[in-house]
């Protein structure tokens, strides 16, 4: 409590200093390490290790130190392709499942010191850091609670090993901006599941490096649900349970299918309309993107990477660069000077339009002086203020016709709206409802070359369960290529895969909250499914339900049934002529 109190002051504060009457803030707020990431919103993933030799996704833990052996590794040209292309926080896998560790650790002997590598001198943790520092960037470490080589796992010992490496990476290489961790949980070698010490490890980090962030199995930042990179409509930070809490989302993707590098994907690797897309739906919808860049076998970024990562950082600057100045900005009403209406259209997020404490609607209008084409709006609250807004519209005066152009819900950081491309003198953001007075950091309109398809569109197609978190049964070869997500993730070039003797298996997606659905649709990699349920439940603990019974599926399956609400559903296939694999899963309200 004294510590949010304290956060509150300073934002108070720092507020005061630019306003005689600032807004107060709204609850729950940001601390100032979680601002300074927000607003960083573009951030960089590396999985790079023994997989990157083995041509694994995930290593066994058996891998032979000897096998890792970058040549040509160059941390310096990792962080000046990530920074070229706008990246300002770059997060590397200090150790992956596999136990293999890219730093000499006093720990166990599966690490670098026992690689050829450097003849077993090379630190990879060491270079990479540096050459962040070096680049102006941030630097963030991902570390596997998960480890399938050590002895201990699965025993409390394991917990003092884990705080060991942790102490060795936090006292050796800070400081560190971000500690990340996912939460999976294999066997361990004695058939026990390992029980990990969170307060433990948590305690441990804000001691060593107290302005750390932690993220995803963490309290400072929270996992979107999906690795497709696509945040949720309205996402929201402040999360407002029990215990009110900040908690941005973060999106995870890898530019490649895979997270390691793999030289048969090099011709995989995501279109520049995809990453725009994937752009949107993420920075745009108030989250930050983690893309995944692996770096191959000679320890440098691969040239189909570097090349689409040059093209994206170009397509972003050319959005910014293509906004368009007003020659006034109006609102329906102000607080004073200091949160007048130009404060949202001065190109600083440490300014406002604001209204005053009684009013929670109005409207902030920019007038370009003559007809101006735009096919980008950009909104951005004051987010140390905490998240105001609740409803919102954007409108364009076209043929002097005030005409609603797009919706939306939450604020945050920031939110994107792709438009066709529209002519108008005048736009306005219209605040139909809110927790608090507005506080409107930007607004602005932009024309840029590249965007993704306009939301109202996109809106059509979706299922319920897309992007969604997913889980099955089985995965073929245990490799995240063929993970369940890929049956969720809207793309019909990614596909959830089975192991070959599976016939029968589940897919279960969680829909985040009770949703009312009557249509299912099935696409088949090839026809394999020949029985199979659609099945729900309403708690966690409750007992499956059929919905619907099918026998065969194929590649482009589609039935009604009669209306039904859950959160949870699943896909249980009851017998399948082969191992079933499916491009995608969806359930649709109609």
């Amino acid at each position: 409590m004294k510590f949010l109190i304290a956060v509150i002051c300073t934002f108070a504060l720092a507020a005061a200093s630019r306003a005689d009457n600032p807004p107060a803030p709204c609850l729950p707020v940001p601390t100032p390490e979680q601002l300074a990431w927000q607003r960083m919103e573009l951030t960089m993933f590396l999985h790079f290790g023994v997989n990157t030799f083995s041509d694994r996704e995930w290593g066994t833990g058996k891998e032979d130190e000897k096998s890792f052996n970058p040549t040509a590794l160059d941390c310096r040209q990792w962080a000046r392709t990530a920074k070229a292309a706008g990246f300002k926080l770059l997060i590397m896998t200090a150790k992956h499942h596999d136990g293999f560790c890219l730093w000499p650790t006093k720990l166990t002997e599966h690490c670098t010191r026992n690689a050829p590598w450097k003849n077993g001198q090379g630190d990879v943790v060491r270079e990479f850091v540096e050459a962040c520092h070096t680049e102006g960037l941030k630097v963030g470490l991902y570390l596997s609670p998960w480890d399938r080589n050590n002895p201990k796992y699965g025993s409390d010992a394991y917990n003092d090993y884990f705080t060991g490496q942790l102490t060795e990476l936090l006292t050796n290489y800070g400081p560190v901006d971000e500690m990340w961790f996912d939460g999976a949980c294999g066997e361990g070698p004695n058939g026990k599941k390992q029980v990990y010490d969170w307060p433990r490890y948590f305690a441990l980090i804000r001691k060593l490096a107290p302005h750390a962030l932690i993220a995803i199995s963490g309290p400072d930042i929270r996992w979107v649900g999906n690795e497709s990179g696509v945040a949720r409509l309205g996402e929201k930070s402040a999360q407002r349970g029990q215990t009110p809490r900040w908690a941005p989302a973060e999106c995870d993707v890898s530019i490649r299918p895979g997270w390691f590098y793999h030289a048969y994907e090099d011709g995989k690797v995501k279109s520049l309309a995809k990453l725009i897309e994937i752009y949107f739906a993420s920075v745009g919808r108030n989250s930050s993107l983690l893309l995944n860049v692996p770096p191959d076998r000679r320890g440098l970024m691969a040239d189909p990477d570097v090349a689409r990562l040059k093209e994206f950082g170009e397509a972003v600057r050319a959005m910014q660069a293509g906004q368009l100045a007003p020659q006034k900005v109006t609102a329906s009403t102000s607080r004073g000077t200091d949160c007048a209406a130009e404060k949202a259209a001065d190109g600083s997020l440490d300014t406002c339009w604001a209204t005053d404490d009684a009013t929670q609607t109005g409207w902030l209008e920019l007038d370009f002086g003559a007809p101006r084409e735009f096919n980008v709006v950009n909104v951005q609250e004051a987010i140390a203020l905490g998240e105001r807004v609740k409803n919102y519209r954007i409108e364009a005066e076209v043929a002097g016709a005030w005409q609603t152009l797009a919706r939306g819900m939450t604020l945050g950081q920031r939110n994107l709206h792709p438009l066709e491309k529209t002519t108008a003198q005048k736009l306005r953001l219209v605040i139909e409802d809110a927790r608090a007075c507005p506080a409107i950091a930007e607004f602005s309109a932009h024309l840029a070359p590249v965007t993704p398809p306009p939301l109202t569109v996109q809106q059509k197609v979706l299922p319920l369960t897309a992007h969604k978190p997913a889980r099955a049964s089985t995965v073929h070869g245990n490799d995240t290529n063929f993970g369940a997500d890929k049956a969720v993730d809207d793309d019909e070039a990614t596909r959830w895969a089975t192991s070959d003797t599976t016939r029968d298996c589940w897919l279960e997606v969680d829909l985040g909250q009770p949703e009312t659905f009557r249509r299912v649709a099935i696409k088949e990699m090839a026809p394999r499914i020949t029985k199979f349920t659609v099945e729900y439940k309403t708690t966690a603990e409750g007992a499956w339900q059929a919905a619907f019974t099918g026998a065969k599926a194929g590649q482009d399956f589609s039935a009604t049934f009669a209306p039904t609400t859950a959160r949870w559903v699943r896909l249980h296939i009851l017998d399948a002529s082969f191992a079933p694999t499916l491009w995608e899963f969806g359930m649709f309200k109609d």
